[in-house]
């Protein structure tokens, strides 16, 4: 009975933290569109029998997760002296469309790694501020905590100032290297279009 009731509790705490997680990313990235990379193509037709060759579409699929996945392992080499918990939690997500293609790529990782490419951080802020829950660890696994927590007025416009530079990490590696993805569209698709605007921090 403890044991079950043990498994319960850390089922629950489980839900809690994710939950917050998620409600974290979506307060510090705005929307699910913005930090993705869409492939998308202008003829549907196209697309439709690109889902028709299986073989064909595992091999765009597996393609796009390799870049995608050594992209990856590329940012966290170039963020793990600055932040071991940013590289040990960085990973790609993937979305596939109704035809089972990959049509987003996104990056996660905790919202520090975008003070540390910003060079913001306590007492230096950007212009904007930005918004997020405090979160609490309970039994080894962080859940919020319902509080909104928000960027001091005074520390606005001061990011990238005295001991906090900004340190790219992030954009520089993605427009290093989307071309190659670019090159893995255009072998598989004629009118497939890479979006890429919304992947960066430093619009």
């Amino acid at each position: 009975m403890g044991f079950e009731k043990n498994r319960a509790i850390k089922k629950a705490e489980t839900r809690k933290y994710n939950a917050a997680m998620r409600r974290a990313d979506n307060l510090s990235l705005e929307t699910d569109s913005s930090r993705l990379i869409k492939l998308e193509t202008v003829s549907e037709t196209e697309r439709y029998q690109m889902a028709k060759d299986a073989d064909r579409a595992t091999a765009f699929n597996r393609d796009v997760e390799r870049w995608a996945e050594n992209i990856s392992r590329m940012l966290r080499l170039k963020i793990q002296s600055r932040s071991q918990t940013v590289a040990r939690e960085l990973h790609a997500n993937f979305y596939t469309d109704d035809y089972g293609l990959v049509h987003r790529i996104g990056f996660s990782f905790p919202r520090h790694g975008i003070y540390i490419h910003k060079g913001a951080g306590r007492g230096q802020g950007g212009w904007i501020g930005s918004k997020w829950e405090k979160l609490k660890t309970v039994g080894g696994v962080q859940v919020g905590t319902g509080i909104m927590r928000h960027t001091d007025p005074q520390s606005l416009g001061k990011q990238g100032t005295g001991n906090r530079r900004a340190y790219p990490w992030f954009d520089t590696t993605l427009r290093a290297h989307i071309h190659e993805l670019e090159q893995i569209a255009m072998d598989y698709f004629d009118t497939m279009v890479i979006d890429a605007t919304n992947i960066y921090v430093d619009k």
